[in-house]
């Protein structure tokens, strides 16, 4: 298992945050050569960030990740509200048009 700690001491977190953890858990997963890596919505519960921007910057970030053994990204996300931000933000395209 790999953890990813997003929340400072004030137990807030923000996308920098986000996206700085969800890359070091990406590039962790690589160099142990996994084949899958499920993730949380990080930081939307007790860090209080907004569903949609966490699922914006984390499908962004994993997009843009260059793997030599990942396969396959899953957003393991409670309810429906995160569902549909996750949803929404793999159906975008990159920023960039990519």
């Amino acid at each position: 298992m790999i953890h990813g700690a997003v929340m400072g001491q004030d137990l807030r977190t923000d996308g920098d945050l986000v996206r700085r953890t969800t890359r070091s858990c990406l590039e962790l997963a690589d160099e142990l050569g996994c084949r899958s890596l499920a993730l949380p919505a990080f930081g939307t519960g007790i860090g209080g960030f907004a569903l949609a921007e966490c699922a914006r910057v984390m499908v962004e970030d994993a997009r843009r990740f260059e793997s030599q053994s990942l396969e396959l990204v899953i957003f393991a996300v409670f309810g429906s509200d995160a569902y549909e931000a996750f949803s929404s933000a793999l159906s975008s395209p990159l920023p960039d048009g990519s």
